[in-house]
């Protein structure tokens, strides 16, 4: 007979196969799930560098070097076809195949590259080479790339990055080009600075003390003395004049010229500029026809550029022109503009000529004529024309004459009056006046002294230095200061502040006077509280008026 309890074991047997039976399945689902996590993931992992080698501005790629070995490429991103113009089918697993388009001068820096990246483990390389493209042309490529030993054979896999960075090397040239030229700029203006300067000095002797021998009508002079003299400040105004046009010329090249622009009566500006050129003309024998200008017409301009700009023009028809021959002026406003037209007799230009007109210094072949000139009067004339929004025609044949044309912005509204004081014979300024001049320079002070002269009631104080012109103004109070804008010990400037750091002196006027003509150093001055700015070669008509003027308010 079977033993009852043995009847137990075939179910215990059957219940733990189908425990172990479940536990397999468990075991096979959990693995299951891990597998879909892991391929997953995997293909996330594979979207993510899909989208990095779709999108990032370059190339990635894995190079493989066995010792001893040719470099073998096993992986590199979606842009390579795009970055070297390369056909896709090309690229493929093929490394070499973008050495076709490295430049020739570049390819054996390149390869030397290669193997200097595979002995340098661990060492971050910076690379950069030209290629030439099919379409792009030229193109500047530069990358990164660091080199880590994998295998068990010893090869070394080169991770790397490149891209192409012609446009940033293209804006650091252009910013070195622009640095450069900044550092020119600065260079010509200290130039042209020290030059002005170094030339208004003694040009400030000659003119004024040439227009104070003229201005004297006692009888120490004859009319011969005085032709001579005449001729002496012609001679300095002219040089005046070639130093005012080169600096005029680097202002607007250097876009810092000064401009007003507001309504102006183009007549009155004509006439202003016909004025001065008439006794040219008379000299020259030209006649110059007006009957052209006298209707008012109004136009957006600089008042004192515009009436530069006449001069030249006018200077240039008579100049240019023949014995006897005429120059016409003509002003009218047609719709939106106003027409500004100066019309000569003279000997004209040919189609080579008219060419090169707005070249600098170019003299179109006049220069053994003997008639003055620099060559940049046109040129300064056209840019100053394009700064104040105008046009310039200019239409000439050789033999017949010249006619230039300037278009300008009418203007809707009349000129606002002027205000300025017109020079007095001293009746008006007959109370006495205490004026102070800071000027390091015996002839300069010379001059303001045979200036100041002119008017019996004015006293003039003279300090040699800065420091003496503080103690000199602290003590008198002077009712005006004159001050040059270098006084040895210290500029003109310092010593404005100086003035104003102490109550006694804050409120006294002072008036520059410097051969320093530049805007820079000008506007300067006005910020440091000075009234007016006057240039060396002083005129001394306008030097009496700008006295009067703030002695007038004083």
């Amino acid at each position: 007979m079977n033993d009852p309890a043995d009847s137990s074991a075939p179910a215990d047997t059957v219940a733990d196969l189908c425990a172990e039976l479940d536990r397999a399945r468990a075991e096979i689902t959990a693995l299951t799930q891990r597998q879909a996590q892991l391929e997953k993931r995997l293909r996330a992992r594979e979207g993510l560098l899909k989208g990095l080698s779709q999108h990032i501005p370059g190339v990635l790629f894995k190079v493989v070097v066995p010792p001893g070995g040719e470099a073998q490429l096993h992986y590199i991103s979606e842009r390579a076809a795009e970055l070297y113009e390369l056909d896709a089918d090309a690229t493929g697993m093929n490394w070499s195949a973008h050495y076709e388009r490295i430049h020739p001068d570049d390819l054996p820096l390149v390869m030397q590259l290669s193997r200097e990246v595979a002995d340098e483990e661990g060492q971050l390389q910076h690379f950069e080479y030209r290629t030439i493209l099919p379409r792009k042309g030229l193109r500047w490529m530069a990358g990164q790339s660091i080199a880590a030993r994998e295998g068990p054979d010893g090869s070394t896999a080169w991770y790397g990055y490149v891209q192409d960075v012609t446009e940033q090397k293209l804006y650091a040239e252009a910013v070195i080009t622009a640095q450069t030229a900044e550092r020119a700029n600065h260079a010509k203006s200290e130039f042209l600075s020290r030059m002005s300067h170094e030339l208004r000095t003694p040009l400030n002797a000659i003119i004024g003390f040439a227009q104070l021998l003229q201005m004297d009508r006692s009888s120490v002079f004859g009319d011969e003395h005085r032709r001579r003299v005449n001729l002496i400040e012609k001679a300095g105004q002219h040089l005046l004049s070639m130093l005012g046009d080169v600096l005029d010329l680097s202002r607007i090249e250097a876009g810092d010229l000064p401009l007003t622009i507001a309504a102006q009566d183009i007549d009155l500006i004509a006439d202003d500029a016909i004025n001065m050129v008439a006794a040219q003309a008379r000299h020259s024998q030209i006649r110059i026809d007006t009957q052209g200008v006298g209707c008012h017409v109004y136009a957006m301009a600089d008042r004192v550029r515009l009436r530069q700009i006449l001069v030249n023009l006018l200077s240039n028809a008579i100049k240019y022109n023949r014995a006897h021959g005429l120059v016409q002026v003509r002003t009218r406003r047609a719709g939106s503009e106003v027409l500004i037209e100066v019309q000569d007799t003279g000997i004209g230009m040919n189609p080579d000529q008219c060419a090169q007109l707005f070249q600098p210094f170019n003299r179109l072949g006049v220069e053994q004529s003997g008639i003055e000139g620099t060559g940049i009067g046109l040129v300064i004339v056209h840019k100053l024309v394009s700064l104040m929004a105008g046009h310039i025609e200019i239409h000439s044949r050789e033999g017949e004459g010249t006619c230039v044309r300037i278009q300008l912005p009418a203007a809707d509204h009349e000129p606002e009056p002027t205000d300025q004081i017109p020079l007095s014979d001293g009746d008006l300024f007959a109370r006495p006046a205490t004026i102070l001049y800071a000027e390091d320079n015996e002839v300069n002070v010379a001059l303001v002294h045979q200036v100041i002269k002119l008017r019996p009631h004015w006293r003039l104080l003279v300090a040699m230095n800065g420091t003496r012109a503080l103690d000199v103004a602290r003590r008198s109070h002077p009712d005006l200061m004159l001050i040059d804008m270098h006084l040895g010990d210290m500029t003109g400037l310092d010593l404005a502040q100086a003035l104003d750091a102490d109550d006694r002196t804050r409120d006294i006027p002072r008036v520059a006077l410097s051969a320093d003509a530049m805007p820079d150093r000008i506007h300067a001055a006005r910020a440091h509280g000075f009234k007016a700015y006057l240039t060396k070669p002083l005129d001394v008509m306008a030097l009496l008026r700008c006295l009067e003027e703030h002695l007038s308010g004083s």
